[in-house]
């Protein structure tokens, strides 16, 4: 199980670097609205990091059981 843990982590933070990615229009190209691209971006980041929330919740949870 413990690469289930490392698995949501390393997904976590791949969230978080493609909203980032986003943001700064790497992967959106300028034909795209940018309140769009910026909306894309922040819901990927805010995403990654609820991920990164509950997966260290989940391992505190367990770790007191």
């Amino acid at each position: 199980m413990n690469i289930m843990k490392y698995f949501a982590y390393v997904i976590a933070v791949l969230f978080i670097i493609l909203g980032i990615a986003i943001l700064g229009g790497y992967f959106i190209t300028e034909n795209v609205p940018s309140q769009f691209r910026v909306m894309i971006g922040v819901v990927l980041v805010l995403y990654g990091a609820f991920r990164l929330v509950m997966t260290y919740s989940k391992k505190n949870e367990s770790n007191e059981n």
